[in-house]
């Protein structure tokens, strides 16, 4: 009897030993599974990020023919946004095949635009006829908010101080409202301080620091049939920091050439970017030959206009696509119109 109990003791306790090694065996295989998942998963993540590096890359090349593109075009001709071969590819109109995608080019000329940097001289002189351009163009962006005007006169002078070397607050008395610009001592008040920069905008987003403009003066205020609300074009559209402050006529908008001088109608605007749509200004006393124009008209904007600016100024802008994928990049160009040299002035990835 007793050998009885002794092997039935002996088989409970082999079964026991069996059972821990069954556990322990699953315990490892559990692991096992576990680890192997764990990498797979990270395997697949690493594969997943370098897909996606990879096809980033691509974008980003993709971005960087469409450069190529843009400044080869510029460097033969300059006319290549009323020139119809070129201009909706260079407008972002056409998507460029590139390898296995494709990427659009935008071109802005600057010349064109109000140049901010040019209110006042290196002297400490107001020019006066450049701030009368920018109190007409005001007006005229006012003019799209109707009962509204949100853009105040006193955002020149505090433009003008914005760039001028001093710190004495300007005042423009031949301002009937607002006149009053601002320096360092309005910045510092703020909640979120800084200083005055007294030097020349770097970019024109600097506008945006600059009392008395906000994001909807600067990018524009967009439409709403429903509420009826008419969109308005931003500042931005207008301005550049390029340039020797003299308006090209055959580039400009009408908003800028309306805004030459209080004397030009909307009428004698659209007779002159109608006349330069069938032959572009060959010289700047050409206008006198655009029906509506009169001498006085013509007097009063001849010194700040031309046809040949001394240096070219191009925005561009290339959007790169690889599959899910897009890059941007912006450059400013330079062309100097006597030997056709294109220099990058400044470069970023948006």
């Amino acid at each position: 009897m007793a050998e009885i109990i002794k092997v039935q003791m002996n088989k409970k306790s082999k079964n026991k030993e069996r059972g821990f090694v069954l556990i322990a065996v699953l315990l490892i295989i559990t692991v096992l599974v576990v680890i192997i998942l764990e990498f797979n998963y990270e395997s697949r993540l690493k594969l997943h990020l370098s897909d996606n590096f990879r096809y980033a890359s691509k974008a980003l090349n993709y971005a960087e023919a469409g450069l190529a593109i843009a400044m080869a075009t510029l460097k033969q001709n300059d006319n290549i946004l009323f020139d119809e071969r070129f201009s909706p590819l260079f407008l972002g109109k056409v998507q460029i095949p590139v390898e296995s995608g494709y990427c659009t080019i935008f071109v802005n000329d600057e010349s064109g635009k109000i140049n901010v940097n040019t209110l006042k001289t290196s002297n400490g002189k107001i020019v006066r006829s450049r701030v009368d351009q920018m109190l007409k163009l005001i007006d005229l962006l006012n003019y799209q908010y109707q009962e509204q005007s949100p853009i105040s006169y006193s955002l020149i002078p505090a433009i003008i101080d914005w760039v001028d070397y001093d710190d004495e607050v300007t005042l423009l008395p031949f301002i009937k409202r607002e006149n009053e610009g601002a320096e360092d001592k309005y910045y510092k008040d703020l909640i979120d301080p800084y200083s005055c920069k007294n030097a020349p905008f770097d970019t024109l987003n600097e506008l945006l620091l600059v009392k008395g403009m906000t994001t909807e003066i600067f990018h524009g205020r967009a439409g709403d049939e429903t509420k009826n609300i008419e969109p308005v074009d931003g500042i931005r559209r207008f301005l550049t920091i390029y340039g020797d402050g003299k308006i090209n006529i055959n580039e400009a908008s009408p908003m800028v050439i309306q805004s030459l001088s209080d004397m030009m109608s909307f009428g004698l605007t659209q007779n002159i970017v109608g006349q330069r749509q069938i032959r572009r200004y060959g010289s700047v006393g050409q206008l006198l030959d655009v029906p509506g124009m009169t001498p006085q008209v013509y007097e009063s904007i001849r010194e700040l206009i031309t046809v040949k600016p001394t240096g070219r100024y191009y925005n561009v802008t290339v959007t790169g696509v690889a599959g899910q994928f897009m890059r941007k990049v912006q450059i400013v160009l330079r062309k100097d119109s006597s030997t056709a040299r294109i220099e990058t002035i400044l470069r970023k990835e948006l």
